[in-house]
């Protein structure tokens, strides 16, 4: 039913504006074998290879006017079901109508990804392999308002995004109570030289079944975050692009889940931190390039997980043009978890081959 859904949802669009405007439908996707030496005597967990399919959408993006555009994301290894915030079904990554001004100003409105600053985050999935803890907690699209400013080349951003329907009043009757927002500064410096991205991101976090925690607050009690315990998304990042085709990238990211864990009357945020520096050489064929995450965790004061992480690959074509870009990607990693109790170390790596394809299927 849902594909029925989204079929129509297409003819829709271009039935109504056959040849009235520019259209596109690109399917995109990512594939490969990957082997994952899991360390097990460490972790107890088997190490394991497969062939995996692990990104597949379908986009239909297009001018309505030319001051208006829209963009549809199908995610087509999307769930079943609806997202628990904005009733959307999970089908549905990306929906949204743009609206440009003549005074620079742009509005969005939408599904679409809640904003996050730092480089690592600028990249579509299929471009990453090892991912921070930062970005591992990010929240996923919502729908909401986003409005941007262009001044002097410089783009200023504000959102405000579906938060959690935890109103207090159980499941039956719960209705959006809670707000996220975020505001940043996207960057352009000496020319594109030098591009910044600096912003602060609140994401309210309802507890229990209605909300639940971010990914990294798995092991907290969790019923006192109801209708408060924000997560605040704080992402500085900068990017050198040197006259020699190399790509320096360095992030600094901070998430504070407040009141993520403890007990009702000893309640403790849960601070995670993460460094990511990428280096990367773009030629028109050839794309080697190393990322190294450093990532720490801290309850209340105390830290309780560090990790060291790396990516060393390289993303190649047969042509500049090619709808194919391959890769061979060897990652890395030195985690310690349980640093305030049983300390326990391990080692786990990967090695992933395969590729990526973007096919037009309408121009």
């Amino acid at each position: 039913m849902k594909i029925l859904s989204v079929v129509a949802i297409a003819a829709t669009i271009f039935s109504a504006n056959a040849f009235a405007g520019d259209h596109s439908i690109n399917a995109v996707g990512r594939t490969g074998w990957i082997y994952k030496d899991n360390d097990v005597k460490k972790t107890g967990i088997s190490n394991s290879s497969s062939f995996n399919l692990d990104y597949l959408r379908t986009t239909l993006a297009g001018a309505v006017s030319p001051s208006v555009k829209y963009f549809l994301t199908v995610d087509l290894l999307g769930l079943t079901g609806n997202d628990t915030v904005d009733g959307t079904p999970t089908l549905i990554d990306e929906a949204f109508v743009t609206k440009t001004f003549s005074f620079g100003t742009s509005a969005t409105l939408g599904k679409k990804a809640v904003l996050i600053g730092g480089r690592e985050y600028d990249y579509l999935n299929y471009d990453r392999y090892t991912t921070s803890f930062f970005y591992q907690a990010t929240p996923v699209n919502q729908v909401g308002l986003t409005f941007s400013q262009e001044i002097a080349g410089q783009t200023f951003m504000a959102q405000y995004f579906n938060g959690n329907k935890d109103n207090g009043k159980g499941t039956a009757t719960n209705a959006q109570s809670k707000f996220g927002y975020a505001v940043g500064w996207n960057g352009n410096l000496l020319n594109s030289m030098i591009r910044p991205i600096v912003v602060y991101t609140v994401v309210p976090e309802a507890g229990g079944a209605n909300g639940g925690l971010t990914s990294l607050s798995t092991t907290a009690t969790p019923d006192h975050r109801a209708n408060k315990g924000n997560d605040n998304f704080l992402s500085a990042g900068v990017q050198f692009n040197t006259p020699h085709n190399i790509i320096l990238e360095v992030d600094y990211d901070l998430l504070t889940e407040k009141d993520a864990a403890g007990t009702i009357s000893n309640k403790n945020d849960l601070k995670t931190t993460s460094l990511v520096t990428l280096i990367r050489y773009t030629a028109e064929r050839f794309a080697p390039f190393v990322k190294f995450i450093s990532d720490t965790r801290e309850l209340g004061s105390t830290k309780t997980e560090s990790r060291l992480a790396y990516d060393l690959g390289v993303e190649f074509k047969e042509s500049k043009d090619d709808m194919i870009r391959y890769h061979i990607v060897y990652s890395g990693a030195s985690v310690k978890t349980g640093l305030n109790t049983t300390e326990v170390k391990s080692s786990p790596s990967s090695i992933l081959v395969g590729l990526m394809f973007d096919a037009s299927i309408l121009k």
